[in-house]
């Protein structure tokens, strides 16, 4: 990849290991806005509809007018409240994020309600110790230690201490009927000491040298340490944890069911002041309206800061001479991606070579500059092209198993199989025609479909029979989970750190017989013994170690070979911010910190951001 092509510095640390990628999103009904890492929380990245996206982050030409202010209806001062416009909530009196329905999703519960231990800031590489002060493995990855902040202190002035972070870890491992519960800490966490208040200290029980990437916020959330005195004794499949008490700068004011509103005001008692105090007071989080018309004309009163805005009422904003907006471009963590079942019981696409043409008849450029809301690149590799994930690209590989659009090689493709055309030039595969399903969570407006629909138009030309169906989110993932499906249409997120997080989910030991729920591992059925070979050994290595290097390459070849999840294009996704009331966010020119407000990031944005005087 061209240099020109990248967004963002190189991510030093490479972080790993999420226990639940964004794909849990539609087991929980939000989407493709959701995921779990340990118990965390979600993230938003749904497809989107609308123009193409030209900001640059400034202000246009000649736009000096004040605009028209409305008046935002909110309990608080405008000019000391960041209002942020966000999905419909239909929970208010809950903070579990344990169980299903137990938070309201985008409420700035993740962003301003909770720390985490660590902070990665994708656009800069940095690794941000909070909580933690650090941590550290014995030789063999059997003891990681942590230690943490003796400054930090819960939103009630009780002290943080190495006791909470353990009731939190054994409760998340005992518990695999939480949300995030059991998994690696089942599989690898056999015990926790806590020589003094601040070191906890993980005894493994095997080898596992990416534990802590699961501790860190990384995509969205992370790691969500409990009050031990707020939580012992209480059942946790039914504790509202309302209001909650956390270590962040800001604490729950009031829920407003009413208004769809979650007020969050700045806590004088912050454990960390002399680091970190916004300027932002209060910081709201409520549902934008229902209508895209009447949440634009919201925006241009100023009665937004952040959110409530897409791409193309933002074109026709600038257009207007808007001089408040700033958009900001950043590419989400998890391409556009299908996922192929690999069964052969489920007929032609369980051969390996129908993968190659599905990934031959997909014009990818067309889809980036056309089909997605806003110009983004073709992706070659089943992860985002962060600058920090350019360690893990093989050229001699990707050059010999190139993304490209090419209908006659899956035409050769599909006569070498054995699919020749019949009567009326459809194609046979095994004495039956050869038929194709395309599923996808989007809605027929969204760009996955229209991706599927894409693929369903080619496979036609080449006489294949196919279709496309789009379902919700929740029977959606019923098929997805049970393996009743060829393609579905979505993204593909395994890949935050390192690929062996990709690869060890699609070990052969977790393939189930279709109608059997895959519970998040291997739902494309695949059993290849030479990837699984390959990712156990990664999974005990430090995947940047010399010894690990030719091993990956190995297993990203092994991974092209079979192609289960075809990357399909980037995901570019801007952030619409307004300047009326406050100043200092993220721009194309700036980007210092991950824009995106639902992100834990985001909390150091609002920390950026300036007061404009404006009344």
């Amino acid at each position: 990849m061209e240099s020109s092509d990248r967004k963002f510095e190189n991510v030093e640390e490479v972080l790993s290991y999420q226990l639940m990628n964004r794909r849990d999103a539609l087991k929980t009904g939000l989407g493709a806005g959701a995921a779990l890492l340990f118990g965390g929380g979600f993230l938003s990245g749904c497809s989107s509809s609308g123009g193409s996206y030209s900001g640059n982050g400034k202000k246009p030409e000649g736009a000096d007018n004040e605009p028209a202010v409305g008046k935002a209806n909110i309990p608080t001062p405008r000019n000391k409240t960041l209002v942020i416009g966000q999905v419909d909530y239909q929970v208010f009196n809950s903070f579990n994020l344990r169980i299903p329905n137990g938070n309201a999703a985008g409420n700035g519960f993740d962003t301003v309600g909770r720390e985490y231990l660590f902070y990665l800031n994708l656009p800069t590489g940095e690794l941000m110790p909070w909580l933690a002060t650090g941590y550290e493995y014995n030789k063999d990855f059997t003891s990681l230690t942590f230690r943490f902040d003796p400054k930090a202190k819960w939103s009630d002035n009780k002290p943080f201490t190495s006791e909470d972070f353990k009731f939190t870890v054994l409760l998340m491992r005992d518990n695999a009927e939480l949300l995030g519960g059991g998994g690696d800490l089942k599989d690898f966490v056999k015990d926790v000491s806590t020589p003094d208040p601040h070191t906890a200290i993980m005894e493994l029980s095997k080898p596992n040298p990416r534990l802590h990437y699961g501790f860190i916020c990384t995509i969205a959330s992370g790691f969500d340490v409990l009050p031990k005195h707020i939580w012992e004794g209480k059942d946790p499949t039914k504790f509202r944890d309302n209001p909650p008490i956390r270590t962040a700068p800001y604490v729950l004011d009031k829920a407003i069911a009413s208004q769809k509103m979650f007020v969050w005001k700045l806590n004088p008692d912050y454990w960390n002041k002399d680091k970190f105090y916004p300027k932002v007071q209060y910081v709201i989080f409520q549902s934008t309206a229902q209508s895209q018309d009447a949440a634009s004309q919201a925006f241009k009163r100023a009665e937004f800061d952040v959110g409530s805005l897409d791409e193309q009422h933002a074109k026709s904003l600038r257009s207007q001479g808007y001089p408040n907006l700033v958009t900001t471009p950043f590419h989400d963590p998890c391409p556009r991606a299908l996922w192929l079942n690999c069964d052969p019981a489920r007929g032609i696409i369980g051969d390996p070579r129908m993968h190659w043409v599905i990934s031959y008849v997909i014009d990818r450029q067309k889809v980036g500059s056309t089909v997605w809301p806003v110009k983004t690149p073709t992706a070659q590799y089943p992860w985002a092209d962060y600058d920090g994930n350019d360690k893990w690209e093989v050229a001699s590989v990707a050059g010999k198993y190139k993304m490209e659009y090419d209908p006659a090689k899956a035409a050769q493709l599909l006569d070498e199989m054995g699919a020749k055309k019949g009567a009326g030039g459809k194609r046979m595969w095994k004495g039956k025609p050869a038929t194709i399903e395309v599923i996808t969570p989007s809605g027929v407006d969204g760009a996955e479909f229209v991706i599927g629909q894409l693929i369903v138009s080619e496979l036609k030309k080449l006489g294949v029979t196919a279709n496309i169906r789009s379902y919700s989110g929740s029977v959606h993932s019923e098929k997805f989970e049970r393996g009743q499906f060829d393609i579905s249409s979505q993204w593909v997120c395994s890949v935050s750190w390192d690929p062996n997080q990709l690869y060890v989910g699609l070990q052969g030991k977790y393939a189930k017989k279709i109608g059997v729920n895959s519970v998040g591992r291997n739902e494309v059925r695949l059993n290849d013994p030479e990837l699984d070979a390959l990712s156990q050994r990664l999974a005990v290595m430090n995947p940047e170690s010399p010894e690990a290097k030719p091993l990956m390459q190995q297993a990203l070849a092994e991974y092209y070979k079979r192609l289960p999840v075809i990357p399909v294009i980037q995901t570019a996704y801007p952030s619409y911010y307004n300047t009326t009331y406050w100043k200092g966010w993220p721009t194309g020119d700036d980007l210092y910190q991950v824009p995106n407000n639902w992100w834990g990031q985001f909390m150091f944005v609002i920390g950026k951001l300036q007061p404009t005087g404006k009344k």
